[in-house]
């Protein structure tokens, strides 16, 4: 195991290396640059344009050719130094240090939602199989499944920020991250974000266990006498939760990259989302680059963490 890991964190770099490089290069051969938003705001109070442009992009490298960028760029990253935010006009480790926690928070509470409550209801609508609790949850994992989080997010806000009025239609900084007025304004959000993770659980948790209910070693365990409860929760539930891993981690991946940047953007939370969003508008090189790394980094070790704890859930499973 301890060499299988050695080669995982590896290849890790290598690939991180990769989507780092090519992101550098996307973002480097497009028609403007971050020095842009500065030159409008020169240009309309009459000043020399093109002397300050020559002057900003000499003081941060961007006059240099792209292959002298990328090293330097490279450099100043393996030492710590993940460069400046023109948008935010601060370095952006700073820029991140002070936005990461909305987005941890949003992630967090959301995937305990869905994976606590999808696989409650998935467990109860194996057991209660062609009863009227399963076919509801059936249909409701499916219609879960079909709507897209960042719709789920708006119908959320026309109905109960705009119409009811039981929240505020924008997230509100002023809140402490420990208080519980920011764990209420969290609700839609998290319910945005974890529904369709949630209606996923039920519909997989469901087919696992019914898969594994019909094997002959829960007949066995029955015959033994054990209680329906123990061969439930110890028996089935357990071998059901192997395939499970790999879809719970996999689905953590997708709402690293993609799931919780959406929602922060429809409503207004002011993490990494939201931060990445307005830098590539900005055309803010660093901001783009450094959460595109963070979120690489994140989803590989969500990777490895899955092979490591599958060998927990099932001794059987060795690593050469």
């Amino acid at each position: 195991m301890r060499n299988y890991i050695i080669k995982r964190l590896f290849y890790s770099v290598i690939i991180a290396w990769g989507i780092l490089t090519v992101t550098f290069i996307l973002l480097r051969i497009g028609p403007s640059s971050p020095v842009d938003r500065y030159i409008l705001n020169i240009a309309a109070r009459g000043s020399d344009v093109e002397s300050v442009r020559q002057a900003i992009e000499a003081r941060y490298g961007l006059d240099k050719p792209l292959l002298e960028q990328y090293f330097d760029y490279m450099g100043n990253l393996l030492q710590g130094n993940w460069g400046w935010s023109f948008s935010a006009s601060m370095p952006v480790m700073d820029l991140i240090g002070s936005h990461w926690i909305y987005s941890f928070q949003l992630i967090l509470l959301s995937t305990i939602f869905a994976i606590l409550l999808g696989i409650g209801l998935g467990v109860l609508s194996a057991v209660k199989q062609n009863t009227r609790f399963d076919y509801a949850a059936s249909i409701f994992s499916f219609i879960g499944i079909s709507i897209p989080n960042f719709w789920l997010g708006l119908m959320l806000i026309m109905a109960f920020a705009v119409n009811l009025g039981m929240f505020k239609t924008y997230y509100d900084t002023s809140y402490s991250i420990w208080s519980l007025e920011n764990l209420r304004q969290l609700i839609l959000p998290v319910l945005a974000l974890g529904t369709g993770e949630l209606a996923g659980y039920v519909r997989y948790t469901r087919s696992s266990m019914l898969d594994n209910l019909h094997k002959e070693f829960v007949t066995t365990a029955r015959a033994k006498g054990l209680p329906e409860r123990t061969v439930i929760g110890k028996h089935v539930f357990r071998n059901a939760m192997l395939p499970l891993v790999t879809i719970i981690m996999f689905d953590l991946g997708s709402v690293v990259f993609g799931g919780a940047y959406l929602t922060e953007i429809v409503f207004g939370i002011p993490g990494l989302g939201q931060v990445s969003f307005n830098a590539i508008f900005a055309n803010d090189y660093a901001v783009v680059v450094a959460v595109t790394l963070i979120s690489t980094f994140l989803v590989l070790f969500i990777n490895l963490a899955t092979d490591i704890l599958y060998t927990y859930l099932d001794p059987r499973i060795r690593y050469e």
